[in-house]
């Protein structure tokens, strides 16, 4: 596939009803998406921005369906891909005469969208699972943890695009399933283009650290997934070996890798690497010692395996391509992570969307604990938030440790 760096133009209106560009300035609301909508302030913002448009009359039907073609057109917008280089159609029902020939072209040619049987479907109708394949191949996403949805297995081949985009905080699904079948409506299209954008911009933004967070990320993925392959398939470790050395030096791999592997499991909790915070960039510290190391720091969550601690990776850069070298993982105590109240409401809500649809987290107050240090024994004093969640139908308190992450809920008598 070739990559394309991904620029957005303010000025480019995008028409979702008819794919094409108007030149009347629309009204600032739409008839039908009241300011309780849920989805209204990512549709008012997309539209701002010159991204969407409604019908003539004023509506914008959330929940119309939106096609293959129109999809193909409005990513064309978007991405600014160039343009197509072949002289033949290449699909049986998109001849050189059609109104999308040039968008739908420019995505097959960029490996973003294809067709099947030597057809596009353009008039088919998307599904969710299928969005998911164009937009993690459009803004390049990489997943580095899985299982995220109970309706998209392993064995489903649109795992890894699901994935990446949950990873990504493009979507949430619902209750823990992505609905992979799903026609996609104007208003799914809308959230999850507008949040792919926004992930875009995030690491465009990173820059440096956003690097070394997403090899960090990769690097244990390709890991954590070859060491469980091995196991499942009941391979030697000296089978996965060259597997492991395309993503680690041949030290840790043959030092930590070699002494893990007989306790590799795919059928249980237990894993070698730490699952990183999903927080923003601040979380992560990038040094690079020399032009062949780097060294990232961050933070693991505490969770019901884990109760929480800060991550030390080392990468070394072996013929042009970085390896993990290795890792060390302190848990917090004493030293912890200071997790701020605005921190603490955004962990709920990612955590919270990841089972309930409409989820509000209101912070209630503050107060002071005291923890001990595991290893030293030592004692130190943190902030303990109390929040109010609303979760569909759910509503409790729930408090939360400034120090590892942990939280605690209870119903209010």
């Amino acid at each position: 596939m070739k990559k394309f760096f991904i620029t957005f133009f303010l000025s480019i209106t995008m028409i979702l009803s008819s794919g094409t560009v108007s030149t009347k300035q629309a009204s600032a609301e739409f008839k039908d998406i009241p300011n309780n909508h849920p989805s209204y302030s990512v549709i008012l913002e997309m539209k701002k921005a010159g991204f969407i448009s409604g019908y003539p009359d004023g509506t914008f039907r959330p929940n119309d369906t939106i096609s293959r073609k129109h999809v193909a057109l409005l990513l064309d917008k978007a991405l600014q891909l160039p343009d197509p280089t072949g002289s033949k159609s290449v699909y049986k029902d998109v001849p050189k005469n059609h109104p999308y020939y040039k968008p739908i072209m420019k995505m097959s040619e960029a490996g973003i969208m294809s067709g099947t049987g030597g057809k596009f479907n353009p008039d088919e109708l998307i599904t969710r699972i299928q969005l998911a394949k164009v937009l993690d191949l459009a803004f390049s996403f990489e997943a580095s943890s899985y299982q995220a949805f109970d309706d998209v297995p392993e064995s489903h081949w649109g795992y890894k695009h699901a994935n990446a985009l949950h990873e990504n905080r493009v979507v949430d699904g619902v209750k823990g399933k992505f609905e992979p079948n799903e026609p996609v409506t104007r208003e799914y299209y809308v959230t999850t283009l507008q949040r792919a954008i926004a992930a875009q911009k995030t690491r465009e933004q990173r820059g440096s650290t956003g690097e070394g967070e997403d090899l960090t990320r990769q690097l244990s993925s390709s890991i954590e997934w070859i060491l469980i392959e091995g196991v499942s398939q009941k391979k030697s470790f000296e089978e996965i070996r060259p597997e492991l050395l395309k993503h680690a030096t041949q030290e840790f791999t043959d030092r930590t890798l070699k002494e893990y592997y007989p306790y590799a499991c795919n059928e249980c909790d237990t894993t070698l690497f730490p699952f990183p915070t999903n927080l923003t960039s601040d979380r992560f510290e990038v040094t690079q010692p020399s032009a062949n190391l780097l060294s990232v720091k961050t933070i693991e969550l505490g969770n019901a395996l884990s109760g929480g601690g800060f991550i030390t990776y080392q990468l070394k850069k072996e013929d042009g391509t970085w390896k993990m070298d290795s890792y060390t993982y302190k848990m917090a105590g004493k030293q912890n992570f200071q997790l701020s109240a605005e921190e603490a409401k955004t962990i709920l809500e990612q955590n919270y969307r990841a089972a309930y649809q409409n989820v509000a987290v209101k912070f209630k107050s503050t107060a002071k604990e005291t923890g001990k240090d595991i290893v030293t024994g030592e004692t130190f004093t943190y902030d303990l938030y109390l929040f109010e969640v609303k979760a569909d139908e759910v509503e409790e308190l729930v408090s939360f440790h400034s120090y590892n992450g942990m939280y605690d809920y209870y119903w209010e008598e």
